[in-house]
């Protein structure tokens, strides 16, 4: 009898889903929408007329649905954006119910009991995620189902590295260092940015081992890219500032001399100039190398000379082969060199505390809104902006791949003074 009524019961779900979706009745998240909008303080008085957020249209995709609407004279997109967490909340604010629909999902097998009981778990602890973009009209995108929490690594392409899932969970987004040579990092501590650090080097050393330099400035110690230390591929690395002069004095001359090898060559880049070599400068925790920040002259003078290499090398090196990524979890005013930021084509920023610190990342608001998930990031290029997923990498993937390369470290500098000395470095093994 259970079995007849639940059958009956699918199947009439099925109908209905399929009813409900050819007329397009499948949401009413729509009048929703506009009336948190309208409870949020959003609408305008204008006279004795008050305007207010208006659909233009709706359209339902595989993933969700997509509203549009056009916004008030008086308001701004980022108005809404300090409403979003009002309207996610505003639209999970809702009963559980089980729907036909549902029904329809259930697996008619011995353990129909156990998976009506998961159905029921499910239902009452989902979550409808939520974006806003602008083009002209407020864009609300709900999705039926929240982005995963966790991604496993994935191997690089080449110089592609991979940085995580989209929304699109077929979409598997890769950072492609040939077309935007130069990345800005950003986020506050431990929402993932140190992790896609390790995810960069690993895959560059697994997909092109014979041909990936690092330039390597860790200004946190030491902690976070002290695994490299030992690597053939590492040419160089620091953990003070007076060591980040030497050591970004050294890619610049490395940068000058190729320079003059393509001159001679008659070539333009190191594409025509068959120059397989790459050089990756990772620089984490780019703030401690803020001028402003400085106590004494002498350490003014030395974070002046960091940031003019650094300006150089993002203005030069990206047709030499030069490849700069800049992170910080401070990313307050004038952490980031200007000309870095102006030559930095591509934003990867994790969860940030403040509006403010999201426009250093980004130039834009958003970072700010980003979930309290470990991961999740907005990667943003010159015509693009997407909220993504980044990849997990594990220690003993680090350990595997870094393994066969060790060799004797380049770290010692035996006279820190002569580092800022542009002609005179004097640099020891261990």
């Amino acid at each position: 009898m259970l079995f007849e009524i639940l059958t009956t019961g699918i199947m009439g779900g099925i109908a209905a889903k399929a009813f409900v979706k050819k007329n397009g009745l499948a949401s009413n998240d729509s009048g929703k929408i506009q009336r948190i909008f309208s409870l949020s303080g959003l609408n305008v008085k204008d006279g004795k007329d008050t305007l207010t957020t208006q659909l233009v249209r709706k359209k339902q995709y595989d993933w969700g649905w997509e509203y549009k609407y056009r916004i008030p004279l008086g308001r701004s997109f980022d108005d809404y954006l300090a409403k979003l967490k009002t309207l996610e909340d505003g639209l999970n604010n809702r009963r559980k119910r089980i729907t036909f629909a549902d029904l329809s999902k259930v697996q008619l097998d011995r353990d129909i009991l156990e998976n009506l009981r998961t159905l029921w778990t499910n239902k009452l602890t989902d979550r409808k995620e939520i974006e806003l973009a602008y083009d002209g009209l407020l864009i609300v995108r709900i999705y039926n189902e929240p982005m995963p929490k966790e991604v496993p690594f994935v191997p690089g392409r080449g110089w592609k590295v991979p940085v995580g899932i989209t929304r699109d969970k077929n979409t598997f987004k890769y950072h492609d260092f040939e077309k935007i040579p130069h990345l800005v990092l950003g986020g506050a501590t431990r929402y993932g940015k140190s992790n896609f650090i390790n995810t960069l080097i690993t895959s560059l050393i697994q997909s092109k081992p014979d041909h990936v330099n690092f330039f390597l400035i860790d200004l946190k110690g030491g902690v976070e890219l002290c695994d490299y230390e030992n690597i053939k591929q590492t040419q160089f690395i620091a953990y003070e500032p007076e060591e980040a002069l030497a050591t970004l004095q050294l890619a610049y001359e490395k940068m000058r001399e190729i320079q003059r090898q393509l001159r001679t060559k008659g070539k333009k880049n190191v594409q025509e100039g068959s120059i397989k070599e790459r050089y990756f400068i990772i620089i984490d925790e780019v703030g401690e190398l803020n001028p402003l920040e400085a106590v004494t002259k002498e350490e003014k003078k030395l974070k002046l000379e960091c940031q003019t290499l650094m300006s150089q090398i993002a203005r030069l090196g990206a047709g030499l082969g030069f490849r700069q990524i800049l992170a910080t979890q401070y990313p307050t005013g004038d952490v980031i060199p200007r000309q870095c930021k102006q030559n930095s084509d591509a934003k990867l920023s994790f969860r940030v505390q403040s509006s403010i610190a999201s426009r250093v990342v980004l130039d834009e608001t958003g970072a700010e809104l980003l979930p309290p998930i470990k991961g999740r990031a907005i990667y943003q290029t010159a015509d693009r902006r997407e909220i993504v997923q980044t990849t997990l990498i594990k220690s003993e993937v680090i350990r595997e791949t870094i393994e066969p390369h060790k060799g004797a470290p380049r770290v010692a500098i035996e006279k820190v003074e002569s580092a800022r000395r542009a002609d005179t470095v004097t640099f020891t093994q261990v």
